[in-house]
């Protein structure tokens, strides 16, 4: 939405968008596990899948993927876009959009909950948790879709060579060694936080 304003120090008019914050999520899918879903741990609480605000000078797929580590503890790499997801209310706290990336996870068993997660385990695709949030009911039925072949997953470009910072060192290191500096320890417990 487009607001013309005045400068309050020279006088000048200006215009001023107000457009949809990005996001990104990710659906980590093994047979026989099923999908990783997180509980929240701010509003709105609920369960959700794995995902967040995409940082300034951040791409997409690298926020997916430093959201996963950082929510579950996963190092993933990125298969396919599921989607792209922007209706005005999809998020009650205000207008996203999101784009929703399918993965793997290359360390399934040392998921763990961190950062804004309470909560981070594999939940069976027809035993999901309730009450999931914002969208995250539709976009799983998407990818339900999708592994039935009644819908396309868009391939993605792998990340080898883009930056992302490791949050342990605080320097910047390639995405693949960044990724992997997921926390070593976990409580044993799947779903527990470490």
């Amino acid at each position: 939405m487009k607001k013309d304003v005045v400068c309050p120090h020279c006088g000048k008019p200006y215009s001023c968008f107000r457009n949809p914050a990005p996001t990104a999520d990710v659906i980590i899918y093994e047979p026989g596990r099923g999908v990783v879903i997180i509980r929240r741990r701010h509003t709105p609480i609920g369960f959700a899948l794995p995902g967040g605000f995409i940082d300034e000078g951040e791409q997409a797929e690298e926020a997916a993927v430093r959201e996963m580590r950082e929510e579950t503890g996963l190092d993933v790499e990125l298969t396919g876009l599921l989607g792209v997801y922007s209706r005005p209310k999809r998020d009650p706290r205000q207008h996203t959009l999101t784009v929703v990336f399918t993965g793997k996870a290359r360390n399934p068993d040392a998921i763990c909950a961190g950062d804004d997660a309470a909560q981070a385990a594999f939940y069976p695709l027809d035993a999901l948790p309730q009450p999931l949030v914002f969208d995250h009911a539709e976009i799983l039925e998407h990818f339900r879709q999708a592994l039935a072949g009644q819908r396309q997953v868009a391939a993605v470009q792998p990340l080898a060579c883009h930056h992302l910072p490791d949050m342990n060192a605080g320097t910047d290191k390639s995405v693949s060694s960044a990724v992997s500096a997921a926390p070593a320890t976990s409580s044993g417990h799947e779903g527990e936080k470490c």
